[in-house]
């Protein structure tokens, strides 16, 4: 994934614990494995080099997020847009069922901006599985944590001041223009769709009950106007934190 991956696991018992780590952590390496944009064998990037009108099967979890990324990119008017500037669009990529996608055209696309929460939301999904009753997961500051209790995490605000929060089954992400650390692999996260405010970005963090959509969600109220932000951010039941 380019960052540091951190796991927690709360069980009844140490080799429990240790259980539900691993799973975790062979999730993360699943979603990296099927959704690199560029390595052989990803998923994506077989996709990435397909020619119109292919139809393909696909593993459950990149169906989901190709779903989610196009979903995300037609309710935001196209300022959440995994494909690359000027190389087509998430909507050129069309579902079929709940596991197959068919190209309309071409496009080439880097979920960059989306699959580390992605990511950690199936690390938390193996350890619950695995048997772990509480957890963290934390990829790069995206974290997301899940349990009967509160868990305490420091959030630094743009301005370096850092702020304690309180979560108990939800997930914070937190972007930036310039801020962010992104591998050299990854070349596009979003770009700025056509009403897009004409402010430059800034960083944000967003608290949601997933993740992935914590993730994706911190470029829309970066780039987004103020109302349209606020109003995507309402539908999935997340909000933004302020400076």
């Amino acid at each position: 994934m380019g960052t540091l991956i951190a796991l927690e696991a709360r069980a009844p018992d140490t080799a429990t614990a240790e259980r539900a780590v691993d799973a975790g952590y062979a999730a993360v390496q699943c979603v990296d494995r099927l959704l690199h944009p560029t390595r052989r064998g990803s998923e994506l990037a077989l996709l990435n080099g397909s020619p119109p009108g292919t139809r393909r099967h696909l593993d459950p979890w990149t169906a989901f997020l190709l779903r989610l990324c196009r979903e995300l990119c037609l309710q935001s008017d196209g300022i959440f847009e995994p494909a690359l500037p000027g190389q087509g669009s998430i909507r050129d990529w069309e579902p079929l069922g709940s596991r197959g996608v068919w190209l309309r055209r071409r496009a080439r696309i880097d979920l960059g901006g989306i699959a580390k929460g992605y990511a950690i939301d199936q690390a938390i999904a193996a350890m619950r599985r695995a048997g772990a009753h509480a957890g963290l997961a934390n990829a790069g500051g995206d974290l997301r944590v899940y349990g009967a209790t509160c868990w305490q995490v420091m959030w630094r605000n743009p301005r370096g001041n850092p702020h304690e929060l309180s979560l108990r089954n939800l997930a914070l992400a937190a972007s930036g223009d310039s801020g962010e650390a992104q591998p050299n692999e990854h070349r596009g996260y979003y770009r700025r769709g056509e009403r897009a405010r004409p402010a430059p970005p800034r960083a944000t963090a967003v608290i949601a009950p997933s993740a992935a959509l914590a993730d994706a969600l911190t470029k829309v109220q970066m780039f987004a106007a103020p109302a349209r932000a606020a109003a995507l951010l309402a539908r999935y039941r997340a909000r933004a934190l302020r400076p």
